[in-house]
């Protein structure tokens, strides 16, 4: 019954995924004794000025700012696969699933600057991926670095991730010269316009320091228990299926179809190999959850039989509620 209330676009799957997403967000408003943000440390300006001052003072109010982030971003990844017909149906199942792979750690609902950066790097992925529809092409491409370029201002190794947005380019055919130089133009415009700021108000050399310092920071390695152990290989697992699924069933799609999911494989496959360097942690999970939850809704989309739909939909919101309560 949970899969046939959310496979589609009706009123009450819309408000269910928001409410779904709230009641795994209950511990974050309840957990006292922390600090209101995690993976704290020395962050980039935007960060420090905008966010820190506003909802860094409480844990309720940093939990309500995730938990929003969460919601845009859940359904800011539903808005993708609607908008570019990667399912065989208009669906809130993309942003559930999402919700439910970013709700398993503690660390990652709280409120950390990847969340900021998660939705602008979503929002230019989206950008690049309707570039090959449009006219100006560089536009897209300029506006896809713009939205990467404010993302890093949050989360400076996001900078990380600008080869994605080139991968992407190519995948869909739309990189040349001018495609590649607009959005790198992109990117760094609002680096730019920050270091003009600290140059008028302060120093460039206070700039570069924050950025430096965040762009090679360690934030840790996530102490992992048995439980979590358990968890990561099986949402692995399920992952590895769905893009065998979606491998099978991507020659059966329309050509724009295709480059448009052959970006979602790359991003998966991106964010993966940047989660195997010192650089990154679980902090990541915003954006490595972004592929996965496009492949699985994909995969529940094509199963045959209705039981195994309803079984593997309910096995992960019963999994990440396990997890929440053991971990």
């Amino acid at each position: 019954m949970l899969y046939r209330t959310l496979h589609n676009n009706s009123l009450m799957a819309f408000i269910l995924v928001p409410f779904i997403l709230l009641l795994f967000w209950v511990r974050v408003f309840l957990f006292e004794g922390v600090q209101p943000i995690s993976f704290d440390g020395i962050h980039m300006p935007l960060w420090e000025w905008l966010i820190r001052p506003v909802f860094g003072q409480s844990v309720f109010w940093a939990a309500v700012f995730s938990y929003v982030l969460a919601v845009l971003t859940a359904f800011t990844v539903n808005r993708v696969v609607g908008r570019y017909g990667l399912l065989g149906r208009q669906s809130v199942l993309p942003a559930l699933i999402f919700g439910l792979l970013v709700s398993g750690f503690l660390s990652v609902q709280r409120l950390h600057m990847v969340w900021m950066f998660a939705l602008f790097f979503l929002l230019g992925i989206e950008r690049i991926m309707g570039a090959p529809a449009s006219s100006r092409k560089e536009v897209r491409c300029f506006d896809g670095g713009v939205l990467l370029g404010i993302g890093v201002l949050f989360y400076a190794k996001g900078l990380y991730l600008y080869p994605m947005i080139v991968v992407a380019m190519g995948v869909l055919r739309v990189l040349s010269v001018r495609s590649f130089i607009a959005s790198l133009l992109g990117l760094i415009l609002p680096l730019i316009l920050s270091a003009g700021y600290f140059f008028v108000f302060s120093s460039v050399e206070e700039f570069g320091v924050y950025f430096v310092l965040n762009l090679f920071s360690n934030t840790g390695q996530f102490g992992h228990n048995l439980v979590s152990q358990i968890y990561l290989p099986v949402v692995i697992l399920l992952t590895l299926v769905g893009l065998i699924t979606l491998v099978r069933y991507i020659p059966t799609q329309k050509i724009i179809t295709r480059k448009h999911f052959r970006v979602v494989v790359w991003l998966i496959l991106v964010t993966a190999a940047l989660c195997l360097t010192p650089y990154f942690s679980v902090e990541l999970t915003p954006v490595l959850a972004i592929g996965p939850a496009i492949v699985l809704a994909f995969w529940f989309d094509k199963m045959g039989a209705k039981f195994w739909r309803e079984f593997f939909l309910w096995f992960l919101v019963v999994g990440t509620a396990a997890v929440q309560f053991f971990m």
